[in-house]
Formats: structure tokens, C-alpha cells, sequence
């Protein structure tokens, strides 16, 4: 008490009740517990043989906590159990024969002692190392969030608040700290019930004490640590699993390693480095994909009277062990040649290089002075190249490869192999019959009706098409031939054989007739529209031969024909010469009739209406397209430009006109909307005042009766000229050269853009071929891998990124094969040859599985063929190479009574249980356990513990 100036008395008062950081941190722990409804836990019969860990569902719940400024992060694991009542049949017996401890009292335990001492699964594999080592499948963990726990101070105080929280909450499940460094997984914990506790306690060495090496030493620390105090003593129950590794598969490794094409120099052997040719990527690995097997031996549940281990003899004998599994290792980092093929590939997008700085000025002023001389030839319409024909083909491809020829020593791709290439793009090279067989085995491939269904909405190019085939050669060129140079290299040898089949009218081969599919891709469009150039060009050149030679055509006119620019490339203010310029009406012959139109005659009503000979409408690609449209847009909406926008669309429409005008002399417009618009042609029926009869009569539609109507101004303009005497709608000379520069001009980056899709549809038909071998469950990813490409191609802006999901996809998938095919190949015995389906399915669970049950051990079929690989691995590996063993090695080998072809253990753990009174005799009896793992990396041993804490 103080006096204040005034002279009152002040009191000040301390609070002693202010929370400490332990006290919340102990109070916010207990929270946690009331709200995740810890204080009961779900009975269960975990005896029931119908119980798998493996196959339960693990979960989780979390909460980050503060203990003073250390933040930790407390999780409840759990299992989640089915909903319905499982009966457990183990409990039918009162007194377990092998423990003598009564049925009745372990049925009394609370669940979570029940789940230390359950025996249906010793050794999960696939579940919290908790589980795994203390049986438990409902417990609480207190880690710390980005550090580690190592000072012993810290560890005992929260050891203690967990202690208190138990107490104070009545937790029904075990709560463990995580200490020391994470990657160590040391767990310390406690459980606390009624009249009860366990503690769990965990020991872990990096190397093993000698006394601990084998079952005897861990029985006597295990009981010691017991401290049992009845008798007779309890036996325990002993679980053993031996871990066998198998690394050296002997024989089973010639395929590997395998090196990437990027490693090979001679063009000739590329058979050796898993493709067949120049017609299919390669396919698997550059080294075995299968790092290791490991087998492990189990024995379940025995008493430690029936086995003995010590360090002079042990009975633990893979052979007779009655439950083998198997797990394989999978390799890591490893290439695929599928995978690798198409990285590559898709890498060379980036390049921004231009063909004459991929190959530098001396090569472009060869392209050039090729082109050059192209285009005078162009100037000559009579002048024909001085080169061979082409109908044999037998030495085209020396003309073709003559820029190659003058630069072998710098050219990327050695000849031979560009002239198997080249005939491989261009089959009409060389006759079907004298084809390589890689070649007629890959075409049956992709032209299967499977790839062609399946790849129709894929806006790239039809299976087996040029630009497929030159895909996949451009890949390969790019893996084994230097890159882009290489692929620039194939891609100028391509544009010049375009070139000379233009000029010598010769069809491209692997393309669709016909006008450009849209649906495709922009580089697939070109290529159509240059075989729609070389049709025209050989259409045109046919009529004019026989119009030279037609007896009926005066020689003045047939010398007019034979002038290739005065009828097909006049200007568009020239006009055609009609038929009423060259003859007088009388003498008017009808000219360029197809067939007639049966049962129409004109309205003259004297004649026959004929169906003419047209002209075709001018083939567009898309970008040609687009750009019609944007000038016809540009045109806007003045009178002129309506006009002139008119004009431009009814050109095909006056084409038309004038054909039908020279098939069918005194024709009116009627007559042509008749046959050419039926819809715009109406018949009316009447009755005649006079007779009384049912007249039909037909007149012109409004639309076609309209002041201005585009039709009545062509029809007026349109003067009688056939077809083959029209300015042409098309003119295959200059759209033919545009293609070609457009080709030409290409950067090589932009050609494999348009290419790598084809690569990416040859990669998905190689490993659908794979896959169907090795996987048959391979379908469901190739179906993914089909709905990825077909969104991909549909994008306005290609880009390589696209694709890079895909690629990985296929990696994947490349890895899965490849290690399907290895485990097949080592698991061939002649007894598993009989029946593939133990094969197949033994090979599937390998490969979804984390651990696969060898059904017989080592007398099942698998296992004797397990028993071979390990026979057949030890003439070359060293028995004691990873065994945990080695020191006990110099004392001498021990004693196992029997000669196994397999290695000493790699690793062996032991789970010993047994039910005991303690602390004293007349304590309840409660069950014990440790889980002891041993190998030469460390040790753990790992203990749960039961008091009673009333009777001690």
C-alpha cells in the first residue's frame, strides 16, 4: 500500500493467475482433443482375417499450435473402418493355445492395446511407419513445423505436457513427438487409459551392437526390458521378414544399355538403336528400366521355441518360408528414345534461324540460283526441263539430290541415308514391290483403321500422309543427323522435289484429292492446293492437245488454242472471243455439253436444255480464305464498293453463265435459273377462260425480278463461251508458284511446328503397338493422350508448349512399357510359358502394386522362377555385397543347415509380442511389443510398453 499526494491510500495487485505459454500450450492440446472427439474410439476386431491395413484408407486431420515462439503442427491419423459389424471368428477359443493368455482378457483391453497386440498383418507395406511399427491405426502427432527438435530440455518438457493433456482429457487414442531431424523418424509417445499406460519408446543406431545381430539377442532385450516376474515365463510371439535383393540379372540384361540416337554416327545403324528404319520413331530405354527386385521372406506368428537364430546357426531359410512377395525398383532419370525423339524436336521450335543462316551464304546462293532458274523456265511456257522422266522414277533421286551432291562434305545427312528417307516421303519413287519390308510393316501399321478413326478430328494431316511420313523422318534426322542443319537440310530437299513434280506435272504422292480439307492442318492445305495446280495444269495441257488435233476446229482456230495466254491468262479487261465474232448465227455450233438434263427443254421450246461443262471453283486454304474475306470487309458498305464486292463473288456465276450459254444456243436467264437455282424458277398452275384447262406456267422468283439483281447483270454481260475458252477461274500457274514461295520461305522452326504434331501421332501408334503387348490396360492413357492432341491442334496460336504436357505424358507411358517389357522378359520360365496369363497377371500387379504375393512362395511357379534369377545372379555377384552382416562375416559364416542360391539378407526385422503381467505378478495383464529392424545402413528398435499403474 502507497500514499498518494492527497493522502489516499493506493493498492496494487499482482495476478498470479496469468497462463503460462506451457499451461495454454497444454490447455490448446486438450481442445483439440474434445473437438476431434478423441475421448472415445471405434471398437474393432482387429483379429478378423478379413482386416487389411494395405487396403484401408488412411486420413488426417491438422492444427498448427504455438509453444512460446516455435510453432507445431498436431495431426490426428486415422483409418477409416466400414460402417458394418465385423465378427471376429479368433475369439471363439478361450485361451490362445499359443500364448496361453485368455481370450476373454484381451477382449477387455481398450482398442488401442488391441491394435498393439492384433497379428493379421505384421509387416504392412503401404502405411504410416507408426502403424507399421506399433500396430496402431488411430494415434496423434506432434511435430515441430520447419525445424528440429533436438534439444533434450525441450523434448522432456513437451513429453510432459502431452502426459498432462492425457490425464486431463481422458484421451483414448496415444499421442508421439516427433524429434530430432525428420528424416530420421524417431517418434517417442504415451498412452494413458484407466489404471493403465504405455509408453512408446524407440531406439535408432547407425550401426547394429553385436549382441543384437540376430532373434536370440533381440528375445533376451526385449524381455529384459519386460522385466517378467511370473512364471512359468510367456513365450513370445516372433514375426520374422528377410529382405532378399536381386541386382544382377544375369543373362536378362542384353538389351541394355541402350544408346540414344544423338550417339550413333553411322547412319546404318539405326536398326541397333530401337526403331526399324526410317519409317517409325524409335521406342525404350536407354538402360534397363528395373533397377533391383526385392523378395521378402516372411514367417508369421511363431513361437520363439519353434525358430532359432543365433550367431552359430539360423533357421530362417528363404526356401521354406511360407509367404513370398515382391517388390521391383523402379530406375530414375532414365531417357526414353520415344520421349527423347520428340523433346528434341520440340526444342528446335524456339530457333528463330532462317534457312541462310542455318547453312550460310554458299548454300543460299545455291537455293537460289535454283529458284532462279525455276522461275525463267517459268517465262518459257514451251520449255521443258532438261531432266529425266519421271514415269520410271528410277533416277529421279540423283536429279533431286544434285544441290547435295555439290556439297557432300558439308551436307548433314549422308546421301545414302537421304535417298532412303526421300523414298520413304515419296513411295511412287520406287515400285511397292521393291520396298523394304520396315517400310510395308509400318504402312500396314498406320493405315489401320484404328489410327484413322481415332485421328480424324486432329487438325494435323491424315495417317500415313506425306507430311506423316516426313514428320517422323525429320525427327529421326534431327536425334542422328546434327540437329536443325539436318532437318533444314531434309526440308530444302522436300521444297525442290515440289518444284520439279510442278513443273513436270507429276501428283504429290500421300495426299486426298481434291480441294484443300480444311480440317487440316495449314501445311497439308498447301500441299493439296499444289496437287490441285498439277491437275489443272495436266487437265489443261490434255484439252489443248486434243483441240489441236480436233479435224472439226478450223486451223486458224486450232493455231488461236494453241497459244496457252491468249485463253487462260488474258487480263481481266480482255475479252474473250464469242462465237457470234467468229461465225455468223447460222453456223453456230453448241459447245462444251456435258449431258442433258432429262425431260427439260428449253423455253424456245424446241430444244434439249444441256447440263455444261463448267469450270471448277478455285481451291482456298484457310489463310487464303481469311485473307478473301478481310478484303471483301475492307470494301465497306459505299455503292462502289458494294459493287465492286459483287463483282467479285459473281465471278464464278458469270463463268457459269457463259458456259450455258455456249451448250445451249437461244437460251434465256430463265432457262439457266431452271437448272442452275430450281428454287428461284416458280411454277403457277391456272385454268384457261376459254378451254377450262389445268395450265402450268413458271416465271423468275421475286429475289430474281429485283431492280439491280446481280444475276440479270451477268446474265446480260455473259456472252457464249465454253469452258476450255474462258479466262480461267483458277490459275494453276500462279497459284502454284505462290504455294512455292510460301514453302520455300518457311523457316525451318516453322515447319517442325507444323511437323511435331505428326511426330506426336507417330509416338501415340507406336506406343499403342507397344502397349498392347506389354499393357493391355494401356488404352485408357492412350485415349487421354488423343483428347490432349486434338484440343491442342485446334489453337489459333500453335505454339510448342502446347505440347509439352503431352510429351511428358508420353514419357510416362514410355517408362511404364518399357518396364512392362523388362519384367516380362525376366519372368519367362518354361513353366510360365505354358500360361502368359500368370505372366500378365503377375507383371500387372508388379507394376500397380507396391507389393506383390508370390502365390506357393518358392514351390509356386513364380517363385521357382525367382529362384532361377537369384541362381542365375549369383555367379556374379558378391554374397555378402549388401548384406548387413559384414562384420560377422570374419568370425566365419553362419551355420543355416541347408545351401541356398540366394544372398545373405540385405535387411531383417523381427516384431516380437507377448502378454504379461507387470509391473508385478499380480498386475493385469497387458500386452508388449517391439519392432526391431535391422540392416547395414541402422537399426531401430521400437517398443510398446504396458503398465498397469493400480496394481504395481
Amino acid at each position: 500500500m502507497a500514499a498518494s499526494e492527497d493522502g489516499a491510500d493506493i493498492f496494487e495487485i499482482t495476478d498470479f493467475t496469468t497462463a503460462s505459454d506451457f499451461e495454454r500450450f497444454v490447455a490448446r492440446l486438450e481442445e483439440l482433443i474434445h473437438e476431434w472427439k478423441l475421448t472415445s474410439v471405434p471398437e474393432f476386431h482387429f483379429n478378423d482375417k478379413r482386416f487389411d491395413v494395405d487396403e484401408t484408407q488412411w486420413r488426417s486431420i491438422s492444427e498448427e499450435v504455438m509453444f512460446i515462439n516455435f510453432p507445431f503442427i498436431i495431426t490426428h491419423h486415422y483409418v477409416t473402418f466400414a460402417s458394418e459389424k465385423i465378427e471376429d471368428n479368433t475369439l471363439d477359443e478361450l485361451v490362445d493355445s499359443r500364448t496361453g493368455v485368455c481370450n476373454a482378457v484381451k477382449d477387455q483391453w481398450p482398442t488401442t492395446l488391441r491394435s498393439i497386440y492384433h497379428d493379421t498383418q505384421p509387416f504392412p507395406c503401404k502405411t504410416h511407419c507408426i502403424c507399421r511399427w506399433f500396430g496402431l491405426t488411430s494415434f496423434v502427432v506432434i511435430s515441430p513445423r520447419s525445424y528440429a527438435l533436438t534439444d533434450e530440455n525441450q523434448i522432456k518438457t513437451i513429453l510432459h505436457a502431452i502426459s498432462l493433456a492425457l490425464h486431463n482429457s481422458s484421451c483414448q487414442l496415444p499421442i508421439f513427438l516427433q524429434s530430432l531431424d525428420s528424416q530420421r523418424m524417431f517418434y517417442l509417445g504415451e498412452y494413458v487409459s484407466p489404471g493403465l499406460s504405455t509408453s512408446f519408446d524407440m531406439v535408432h543406431l547407425s550401426h547394429v551392437p553385436d549382441r543384437f545381430r540376430d532373434l536370440s539377442g533381440l528375445l533376451d532385450l526385449f524381455k529384459g526390458k519386460i522385466n517378467i516376474r511370473v512364471e512359468p515365463e510367456p513365450k513370445a510371439l516372433v514375426s520374422i521378414r528377410a529382405t532378399y535383393i536381386l541386382q544382377d540379372w544375369a543373362t536378362y540384361t542384353s538389351d541394355w544399355p541402350q544408346p540414344l540416337p544423338a550417339d550413333v554416327v553411322d547412319g546404318v545403324a539405326l536398326a541397333s538403336v530401337g526403331w526399324a528404319g526410317v519409317s517409325q520413331l524409335p521406342f525404350g530405354t536407354t538402360r534397363n528400366p528395373i533397377e533391383n527386385l526385392h523378395l521378402y521372406a516372411m514367417w508369421f506368428n511363431m513361437s520363439e521355441e519353434v525358430i532359432s537364430d543365433n550367431q552359430v546357426h539360423s533357421d530362417i531359410d528363404p526356401m521354406n518360408a511360407p509367404i513370398w512377395t515382391v517388390q521391383v525398383t523402379m530406375a530414375k532419370g532414365i531417357d526414353g528414345l520415344l520421349h527423347e525423339s520428340l523433346r528434341k524436336f520440340s526444342e528446335l521450335c524456339g530457333s528463330s534461324a532462317t534457312f541462310d543462316q542455318v547453312f550460310g551464304s554458299r548454300q543460299q546462293e545455291n537455293l537460289d540460283s535454283e529458284l532462279t532458274t525455276a522461275l525463267e523456265r517459268l517465262t518459257e511456257p514451251q520449255t521443258r526441263y532438261n531432266l529425266p522422266s519421271m514415269s520410271k522414277m528410277s533416277g529421279a533421286m540423283d536429279i533431286r539430290l544434285r544441290l547435295n551432291e555439290r556439297t557432300q562434305q558439308q551436307s548433314p545427312i549422308p546421301v545414302d541415308v537421304l535417298n532412303k528417307i526421300l523414298l520413304h516421303i515419296f513411295p511412287d519413287a520406287k515400285d511397292y514391290e521393291e520396298a523394304s519390308e520396315e517400310a510395308r510393316e509400318e504402312t500396314e501399321i498406320v493405315n489401320s483403321a484404328w489410327g484413322k478413326e481415332h485421328f480424324k478430328f486432329c487438325k494435323t494431316a491424315p495417317i500415313d500422309s506425306l507430311l506423316y511420313r516426313l514428320a517422323v523422318s525429320s525427327c529421326i534426322a534431327n536425334t542422328s543427323f546434327g540437329g536443325l542443319k539436318a532437318v533444314a537440310h531434309l526440308w530444302h530437299e522436300i521444297v525442290l522435289e515440289m518444284r520439279f513434280r510442278l513443273d513436270n506435272s507429276l501428283l504429290i504422292p500421300g495426299l486426298e484429292s481434291g480441294l484443300p480439307d480444311l480440317s487440316q492442318g495449314l501445311l497439308y492445305q498447301k500441299l493439296q492446293m499444289l496437287n490441285c495446280c498439277i491437275s489443272r495444269k495436266s487437265a489443261r495441257e490434255a484439252d489443248q492437245n486434243e483441240l489441236v488435233m480436233d479435224a472439226s476446229v478450223s486451223a486458224s482456230n486450232a493455231e488461236s488454242l494453241s497459244d496457252d495466254d491468249e485463253f487462260f491468262d488474258c487480263d481481266s479487261s480482255s475479252s474473250s472471243p464469242s462465237l457470234v465474232e467468229t461465225a455468223d448465227k447460222s453456223d453456230l455450233i453448241p459447245q462444251g455439253r456435258l449431258r442433258k438434263l432429262e425431260n427439260v427443254k428449253l423455253l424456245n421450246g424446241k430444244d434439249d436444255l444441256y447440263i455444261p461443262i463448267t469450270q471448277d471453283p478455285a481451291p482456298m486454304t484457310e489463310d487464303a480464305l481469311a485473307e478473301h474475306a478481310e478484303i471483301l470487309t475492307r470494301m465497306g458498305t459505299s455503292e462502289d464498293g458494294a459493287n465492286l464486292r459483287a463483282k467479285m463473288q459473281s465471278a464464278s456465276l458469270v463463268s457459269d453463265m457463259e458456259s450455258f450459254k455456249a451448250a445451249n444456243h437461244g437460251c434465256v436467264l430463265d432457262d439457266f435459273v431452271r437448272w442452275y437455282s430450281p428454287k428461284d424458277y416458280v411454277l403457277k398452275t391456272f385454268m384457261d377462260p376459254d378451254t377450262g384447262d389445268i395450265i402450268e406456267k413458271g416465271s423468275l422468283s421475286d429475289r430474281m425480278l429485283v431492280a439491280g439483281n446481280v444475276w440479270q447483270e451477268a446474265w446480260r454481260n455473259a456472252k457464249p463461251v465454253p469452258a476450255n475458252r474462258q479466262k480461267r477461274l483458277f490459275n494453276d500457274t500462279k497459284e502454284g508458284e505462290k504455294v512455292l514461295h510460301y514453302l520455300s520461305n518457311l523457316k525451318p522452326s516453322d515447319v517442325i511446328l507444323q511437323l511435331l504434331p505428326l511426330a506426336i501421332q507417330s509416338a501415340i501408334l507406336v506406343l499403342k503397338e507397344q502397349g498392347n503387348r506389354w499393357i493391355p490396360s494401356i488404352s485408357s492413357l492412350i485415349t487421354s493422350l488423343l483428347s490432349q492432341l486434338e484440343n491442342c491442334t485446334h489453337f489459333i496460336t500453335q505454339s510448342a508448349e502446347l505440347y509439352a504436357d503431352i510429351i511428358h505424358t508420353i514419357h510416362t507411358a514410355e517408362l511404364l512399357v518399357s518396364r512392362a517389357r523388362s519384367l516380362h522378359l525376366k519372368f519367362v520360365s518354361q513353366e510360365l510359358e505354358q500360361n502368359n496369363r500368370n505372366i500378365d497377371e503377375f507383371v500387372s500387379q508388379l507394376m500397380n502394386q507396391q507389393e506383390v504375393k508370390v502365390i506357393g512362395a518358392a514351390r509356386g511357379p513364380v517363385g521357382r522362377t525367382l529362384t532361377a534369377l537369384f541362381k542365375d545372379s549369383k555367379k556374379k555377384q558378391n554374397q555378402g555385397e549388401h548384406s548387413l552382416f559384414h562384420a560377422s562375416q570374419k568370425q566365419g559364416p553362419v551355420d543355416t543347415g541347408y545351401e541356398s542360391f540366394f544372398p545373405l539378407p540385405a535387411e531383417r526385422e523381427f516384431l516380437l509380442r507377448l502378454a504379461t503381467p507387470r509391473p508385478a505378478p499380480y498386475s493385469l495383464t497387458l500386452p508388449q511389443r517391439m519392432h526391431c529392424i535391422l540392416n547395414d545402413r541402422e537399426v531401430r528398435f521400437c517398443g510398446a510398453f504396458s503398465s498397469d499403474n493400480i496394481f504395481k
